[in-house]
């Protein structure tokens, strides 16, 4: 899939969350915690295994930077919860090493064809993140539209465009030396 995806900064989060609860319905808790692999020395990962509602999701990322943000291509399977120890092992066996945990916990709500959360990421604070995913494929023209829906999605919520955050999770964990390459 291609993933649409904008995320920002929730400076008052009681507020996004009583709109988002309004307009759609009540939030959903929301738990995840994700282990970053990778290949000894690289500065980006190649692999996560995200911990949510019971299962393991594996997940292998294409990256790329763009003026509007991160733009991904994942592709992913699952597996049941009790498989991580499992799972870990397979990638260190075939010389990954671990990278860094990402924690977050909130909520989340569907809005129409985004799938909306909001997050206490790590130590980093509240963020507001809005996802569209996309067939692989798909126009960049319909790419730009996600894009719209998604930022008239943010101004709704109170969220300003000054707001958004453009930094990955990875580099705001582990430093600038971690951006996106490329």
């Amino acid at each position: 899939m291609r993933e649409i995806e904008i995320k920002a900064h929730a400076r008052d989060e009681k507020s996004v969350r009583a709109y988002f609860d309004a307009h759609c319905g009540a939030g959903h808790e929301v738990h995840k915690t994700d282990h970053y692999f990778r290949r000894p020395g690289a500065l980006v990962q190649a692999l996560r295994i995200r911990e949510h509602k019971g299962i393991i999701e594996f997940t292998c990322k294409k990256t790329s930077s763009s003026p509007e943000g991160e733009k991904n291509e994942e592709y992913e399977f699952q597996a049941p919860a009790d498989e991580i120890e499992k799972a870990s092992s397979f990638f260190h066996a075939l010389g990954f090493e671990d990278f860094f945990i990402k924690k977050k916990d909130g909520w989340e709500w569907m809005d129409g064809d985004a799938h909306v959360e909001l997050l206490s990421v790590n130590d980093l604070g509240w963020f507001l993140e809005i996802e569209i995913l996309l067939p692989f494929g798909s126009s960049d023209d319909e790419a730009e539209e996600a894009r719209k829906r998604i930022d008239a999605i943010m101004k709704n919520a109170g969220v300003s465009r000054s707001d958004y955050e453009m930094k990955s999770y990875r580099e705001m964990i582990l430093g600038s030396e971690y951006g996106i390459q490329g």
